[in-house]
């Protein structure tokens, strides 16, 4: 059961250690092997400590040599300085602080604005000059019967009618349970399908591209990935299980084409021993032989989640890898034919564990990077530059307590600003956190009970309604819970 806690700054300081070797022929002295950015000192071609030159940007304040030094793009005198419209003040022509006008990007709901224009959604109330954004709130959690230990939950039309239905893993009874939206927000749960052992994390996608979804599943206990092809009216067939590393406990997986082929490729974490496994996907729906792909330093990094998505706007897939030992988002650019580029890791700023996302939350069309933090009560964001690279993360509260397992983008209160919704694993809760539009969010909203400890969190519009709705997966009342918006 993947409840085990680790330590990212003692990790730090082993990977520093490594870093630092003896020299025999000189008793006393010392010399770098290999500096790192993740390593506590500065070296290499960094300009601050394990930021700038060919580690991530630095932050506001940091030491710098060029405007790619620096996480806000201006190095001013030595030093990272914040852009105009970041600055936290309202000043040039600003309809609001750090947003609208003609060179900062556009406000969120409730901002101040003067035209159409300063907002995301095109429509400043004429009224009180604010850009336009309904009020989030939703009906009571409605409650379906999963199965033992509710863990993952995806969502998608699995049944082919157009409507989004809900899949949930149940990690300790090992089943998948598919529940069939009847298209005003009702579901309907079919019979229960055997997966690989205690599944903890997956996705649903068209792996044999017959134009049904499919189940694959990353299989905690089992070493394993588990792909159950669909049939194209909510039934599964039967597992197909290709092992990943002896005792690796794997524990998330990430599905994408990463050499070009047209068939969905595998990238699924292990814990455990470090690594990652490939598996390559072939035109049938089954996988080829998992290779092992170690991450960061040998037994000092536990890879716990994973994405994937084009970063660099290339055309090709790139990896990204949530790294609950060492802190770091770990970024790999892919090469187009299912090999990567070396390792470029990011500090995630939380406590973990992490399950990462990829999304695009500041709406400039590139992919962001979005992590749920349990053990630090927050959510942490990397914006994408679209050159492959990411800003320093931005890190906001889900609400104190709250433990936020997972989670899922959508745009609740239709300012045009995607917002972030969190399966909250402590207080058995939704919160909502509304995106201003640079990867930042206001204050969380706690959108009520969900289930009892509350894990995997899919959103989607389930009525039809326009508004997207949320659902959870719930460990400990072993269900999923439905929450329709009642946003106005």
């Amino acid at each position: 059961m993947p409840n085990r806690s680790t330590g990212p700054r003692a990790a730090l300081v082993a990977l520093a250690a490594i870093a630092v070797l003896a020299w025999a022929g000189a008793p006393g002295c010392v010399f770098y092997l290999n500096p790192l950015c993740t390593d506590l000192i500065l070296n290499g071609s960094e300009t601050d400590l394990d930021c700038g030159g060919s580690c991530g940007p630095c932050n506001l304040g940091d030491r710098c040599k060029t405007d790619n030094d620096c996480d806000q793009g201006t190095c001013d005198d030595g030093r990272c300085a914040p852009l105009a419209c970041a600055n936290e003040q309202k000043d040039g022509d600003e309809s609001d602080v750090d947003c609208g006008g003609a060179t900062c990007h556009k406000c969120a709901g409730g901002r101040t604005c003067r035209t159409a224009s300063d907002c995301f959604s095109n429509n400043c109330t004429t009224a009180t000059k604010t850009c336009s954004a309904l009020a989030v709130s939703f009906a009571p959690a409605v409650a379906y019967e999963s199965g033992q230990k509710s863990y993952a939950l995806f969502g998608g039309d699995i049944d082919g009618d157009n409507d989004i239905d809900l899949v949930a893993a149940n990690e300790q009874e090992s089943t998948i349970a598919v529940f069939l939206n009847d298209g005003a927000g009702g579901f309907t749960k079919l019979p229960r399908t055997e997966t690989g052992q205690y599944p903890t994390g997956g996705a649903l996608a068209d792996m044999n591209r017959d134009g049904k979804l499919d189940v694959v599943t990353a299989d905690y206990h089992g070493d394993s990935v588990s792909v159950l092809l669909g049939t194209g009216g909510g039934t599964l067939a039967t597992k197909v299980s290709t092992p990943t590393v002896s005792g690796a406990e794997t524990s998330n997986l990430a599905v994408g084409d990463l050499d070009g082929d047209g068939n969905l490729d595998v990238i699924a974490t292990n814990p455990l021993a470090s690594s990652v496994s490939q598996l390559m996907g072939r035109a049938d729906g089954t996988l080829g032989e998992a290779i092992n792909i170690p991450v960061g330093i040998l037994n000092a990094s536990a890879p716990y989640s994973a994405a994937i998505a084009d970063f660099d706007k290339n055309g090709t897939a790139d990896l990204a890898i949530a790294d609950v030992q060492s802190g770091t988002i770990i970024v790999r650019l892919g090469n187009g034919d299912g090999t990567f580029q070396d390792e470029v890791p990011y500090l995630e700023r939380g406590i973990p564990p992490y399950i990462l996302i990829s999304s695009d939350v500041n709406a400039d069309g590139f992919p962001d990077l979005v992590c749920a933090n349990r053990g630090s009560d927050d959510v942490s964001v990397l914006i994408g530059r679209g050159d492959g690279m990411f800003r320093r993360a931005v890190v906001s509260s889900t609400g104190a307590g709250t433990g936020p397992y997972s989670v899922a983008v959508a745009d609740f209160n239709q300012d045009g600003v995607p917002d972030v919704v969190t399966a909250n694993y402590t207080t058995s809760t939704g919160s909502i956190l509304l995106g201003v539009g640079d990867g930042s969010f206001d204050a969380p909203i706690d959108a009520g009970p969900t289930g009892s400890t509350s894990y995997g969190v899919f959103a989607g519009d389930f009525n039809k309604d326009g508004k997207p709705d949320f659902a959870t997966a719930n460990a400990t009342s072993n269900d999923v819970t439905v929450k329709l918006s009642t946003a106005r």
